[in-house]
Parts: structure tokens; C-alpha cells; sequence
């Protein structure tokens, strides 16, 4: 009953939230009044979300809740459901790793639509399992990838992340595998991942200085996130794949 109720309720249209915001230019605070107050229930916000999700892609931006508040209202009306839209808010899960987003987003797809969103989903399973070599091959076929901007850094933040974690040293031109970069971007990740090279050795980069056998260790970057039993099963997989 408390469902049909807000399905009755007028929404907070475009024209009561100011004559600035329009479908091609809706702010995450104008969405945020979308969602209100039973607001997210209502299909005919559809659009505006749709919109939104471009944006984000487009501009590198991430609004988590519009994305899942999206596939809550394809769920309810799943004759609104556009596979296109499925995939972009795949994509922006892939940049969000390693937040559990794409997982919590994959829950609200019907399954129906799975076999369409397969290269996508694939790409996913290759970062969880810390496939990272087979990711960057992968990811060259699949040309829904062109839709998001920054993706490519945003899955090297990931994947720092991880090395930071699984190692002290590493070669350098296993970084440059790893991460699908240049030997000459290679300095330029170093510098912003606060990594050093050896005084020692110049093809060694030092990733961790912390003592592995210290009870307490400070995790940097986006690996914060995984758990340890994560990274027991990262690890493993990587040792595969690396």
C-alpha cells in the first residue's frame, strides 16, 4: 500500500526545481530533489536519470545511488529497460572498484539480460580475479569501453592498489605490463602512486615500505576496501596470471 501511495504522488518536476535545470543539464543536486520523498519510485524520472548516467560517462563523474535508484525503477517497470543503460552503469561500476558497486548493480539486472551484457561482466571477473594481463586484452575488443571517459586510469588506481598490496618490489616492466602502460608513463604512475625507484637497482620499483611482518599495516589508494581473505584470493589468482 505504501508503494501504490508514492506511485500517486505528483513528482518534484523540472519546472519546481528552477528554470536551470533542463533535461540536457541536470545537476547532481537537482537529481538528489528527484529522488526525494518517494521521488525515485516515480517512472517518469526515468529520463532525467538516463540523462545523467551520459554525463557521467562523458564527464568522468559517478553518482552511485541515481545509478542504482535507475535499476530499481527498471525493475519496477521493466519495459523501460534499455540494455545500453544496463551496460553504462556496468561501466561506471568497473571504474568504481574496488567498491563493491558493480556487484550491488549486477543484483538489480534481471537475468534475462545478461548474455548482452556478457563482455562487460567478463572484464569484471578478470579485475576481481586479479587477471589484470588478461583484462588489457580483453578490453580491446570491447567497444562499449569508448563510452567512459577515464576508464583507463580509473582501473590503474585499482590495480595499484592491489600491487601495493601483494608486493614491496616489483620490475618495472612488469608494471608496465600490469598496467598496460609505457615505460615512459611509467614514472608518471610512480610519482602519483608515491611509489620510488631503488637506488640499488632503477628497474626495481619499491610499492610498499611497510614491514610485512608489522601487525598493523596502513593501506593507501583503493585497495582500503578488500578484504584480507580478498587478497588471499587475489593473490593466488595473480600468481597466475603474473
Amino acid at each position: 500500500f505504501w508503494l501504490k501511495g508514492i506511485l500517486t504522488r505528483p513528482r518534484p518536476t523540472l519546472s519546481k526545481l528552477g528554470p536551470q535545470h533542463t533535461l540536457e543539464q541536470m545537476s547532481p543536486a537537482a537529481i538528489q530533489q528527484l529522488l526525494k520523498n518517494g521521488g525515485r519510485y516515480m517512472p517518469d524520472i526515468v529520463p532525467d536519470l538516463e540523462k545523467h548516467l551520459e554525463d557521467q560517462l562523458a564527464q568522468g563523474t559517478f553518482d552511485a545511488e541515481a545509478n542504482l535508484a535507475l535499476l530499481k525503477l527498471y525493475l519496477l517497470h521493466p519495459e523501460l529497460t534499455k540494455t545500453a543503460v544496463l551496460e553504462g552503469i556496468l561501466l561506471k561500476g568497473i571504474m568504481s572498484y574496488p567498491d563493491t558497486h558493480f556487484s550491488m548493480c549486477m543484483f538489480q539486472i534481471h537475468e534475462k539480460y545478461h548474455a548482452d551484457l556478457k563482455p562487460v561482466v567478463k572484464l569484471s571477473q578478470q579485475l576481481e580475479m586479479a587477471k589484470f594481463k588478461t583484462f588489457w586484452k580483453e578490453a580491446e575488443g570491447v567497444e562499449a569501453l569508448k563510452r567512459a571517459k577515464g576508464w583507463e586510469d580509473a582501473v590503474r588506481d585499482f590495480i595499484s592498489g592491489v600491487i601495493s598490496n601483494m608486493y614491496r618490489t616489483i620490475r618495472a616492466d612488469q608494471l608496465t605490463e600490469l598496467l598496460n602502460i609505457s615505460a615512459k608513463d611509467l614514472d608518471a604512475r610512480i610519482k602519483k602512486q608515491g611509489w620510488t625507484r631503488s637506488k640499488e637497482d632503477k628497474t626495481l620499483v619499491t610499492v610498499n615500505t611497510a614491514c610485512f611482518e608489522s601487525a598493523s599495516i596502513e593501506v593507501k589508494g583503493p585497495a582500503k576496501n578488500l578484504t584480507m581473505d580478498g587478497y588471499k584470493s587475489l593473490f593466488f589468482a595473480a600468481s597466475v596470471d603474473m
